[in-house]
């Protein structure tokens, strides 16, 4: 089971990106995906919109991996674990120092070591990531 929960920076093209992005999704075999929109989409616009914290506690099954520019290890030698909830923040906050640095935590390291990569993007790394390691 893979399930992801994040903030995602879309409001450029907000909501059709979004669903495009689900349907990524799926081609990955995630089976659920918890949002928290940043763009121009309203909390009364989506049906549910849990927060990272309630993703966690709804899910103790899975294993939260934080995806963070400042993440203990790099993702090149990161073992994905079997049944993983990927947490995604905005560019620049960290859910995992939110969340008190408990739990597990990578960093897609790029060649300035400056992170700041939208989540969508990251999203796509860790989970090609995933399937090449398997």
């Amino acid at each position: 089971m893979i399930k992801i929960a994040g903030v995602w920076e879309l409001g450029w093209n907000a909501p059709l990106s979004e669903y495009d992005l689900w349907l990524f999704l799926r081609d990955f075999a995630v089976d659920e995906w918890y949002m928290s929109p940043v763009s121009g989409i309203s909390k009364r616009d989506v049906t549910e919109v849990p927060c990272i914290t309630d993703a966690i506690e709804a899910n103790p099954d899975l294993t939260p991996v934080y995806v963070d520019e400042k993440g203990e290890t790099p993702l090149r030698s990161f073992q994905h674990p079997e049944n993983p909830l990927y947490v995604f923040g905005k560019v620049g906050k960290s859910p995992w120092a939110a969340n008190g640095k408990k739990g597990i935590s990578v960093r897609i390291e790029t060649p300035g070591e400056h992170g700041l990569i939208w989540p969508h993007q990251c999203l796509a790394i860790v989970l090609y990531d995933r399937i090449s390691k398997q």
